[in-house]
C-alpha cells in the first residue's frame, strides 16, 4: 500500500508540475499572480486534462471495435 501511495504522490506532483509550468509558458501565470489563483488553474487544468484523457481512450476503444478482425497464424 505504501508504494502505491508513493507512485500516486509521484504523478500528482508531476501533473501539478506539468500545469504550473504550462500556465507559465502560456502567461496565465506570472510575477503577479496569487497563490490562489495558480490553485485555480491547477485544478481546471487538471479537470481539462482528465476530460482530455477520457475522450482519447473513449476513442481508442470506438477505434478498436470499429476495426476489421483478422486471424493469426502463428505457423508461418
Amino acid at each position: 500500500m505504501g508504494t502505491f501511495l508513493k507512485y500516486l504522490f509521484y504523478l500528482v506532483l508531476i501533473v501539478v508540475i506539468y500545469l504550473v509550468g504550462r500556465g507559465i509558458y502560456e502567461g496565465s501565470i506570472n510575477e503577479e499572480t496569487t497563490v490562489g489563483s495558480v490553485v485555480d488553474q491547477v485544478g481546471s487544468g487538471t479537470k481539462e486534462l482528465v476530460d482530455e484523457t477520457g475522450n482519447a481512450v473513449e476513442n481508442a476503444v470506438d477505434n478498436y471495435r470499429k476495426a476489421p478482425k483478422t486471424e493469426v497464424d502463428a505457423a508461418e
